[in-house]
């Protein structure tokens, strides 16, 4: 990775239309597998000047050491041609091996609570930059963007990485000319208290209320709203003293109940 980040910054340095990317991505899940991969990209005119320079492009870009060791691949990402090697792991204590050819130091964590990254990349620390043909420093992201992009399981907490994207990736350029430290941390989110689960039975517990209650003074209205018993007809007494069970006969109008009046005299 460092020899290729040189090369191709160099050779877009002289040549003015000439863009390229360096890139070193690191995917990490929750479970602790994950990817890194290292990404160059370089767009025609700097294809069509190694051609000219050196030869095939194709062969010296995809041929040259990424510092990593798995699978290789070439895409065309719009004007760019882009050759990269992805290393797959399925625990991040491999990580350190698989990207020991681009860091001085790598340390990556997980934990209960998060994910923890500290890490040094020094690309010109095996060269000697006074003899190097141009100084690293004048070289603008227009001509060469180099950058690591990290994405770790969790929420961004802490970290001093250039840009935080939408999607929660890190994202640090790469000087050319001296030594890159990096450091992120990532937090789990907690589960809150359930205030919406709490609402909703404080809801559903208020409409029984309000319905109970309904039906208990619509109960009561009606009870008060009966109209009265009738009153039962008095008992007749019975020759023997007793309470007949048949209700007394009652006088007809105009007629006595002691005699008859005889109304043809």
């Amino acid at each position: 990775m460092k020899r290729i980040s040189i090369f191709v910054a160099l050779l877009a340095f002289i040549a003015t239309g000439c863009r390229s990317e360096v890139q070193l991505l690191l995917d990490v899940a929750e479970d602790g597998s994950g990817t890194i991969a290292a990404e160059v990209g370089i767009n025609q005119q700097l294809r069509d000047l190694i051609d000219q320079l050196a030869g095939d492009s194709d062969n010296i870009i995809s041929g040259l050491d990424l510092g990593l060791v798995g699978e290789s691949g070439t895409r065309v990402d719009g004007d760019m041609t882009v050759y990269t090697t992805v290393a797959a792991f399925d625990n991040v204590s491999a990580v350190p091996e698989a990207a020991a050819g681009n860091f001085t130091s790598f340390n990556l964590e997980l934990s209960d609570d998060g994910a923890s990254l500290e890490a040094t990349l020094d690309l010109a620390g095996e060269l000697d930059l006074a003899e190097f043909p141009v100084d690293p420093g004048t070289i603008d992201s227009e001509t060469l963007k180099a950058q690591i992009v990290v994405s770790l399981p969790g929420e961004v907490s802490d970290h001093n990485a250039d840009e935080v994207t939408a999607d929660g990736q890190f994202v640090w350029n790469i000087p050319l000319d001296g030594e890159l430290y990096v450091f992120a941390n990532t937090l789990y989110p907690k589960a809150g208290f359930p205030w919406s689960l709490v609402g909703l039975l404080v809801l559903s517990l208020g409409l029984a209320g309000g319905v109970w209650l309904a039906a208990v003074r619509r109960e009561s209205k009606g009870r008060n709203q009966l109209p009265p018993a009738p009153t039962p007809p008095p008992l007749q007494t019975g020759t023997d003293g007793g309470l007949d069970a048949q209700p007394a006969e009652q006088p007809t109008s105009g007629a006595s109940p002691f005699f008859e009046l005889d109304t043809d005299s």
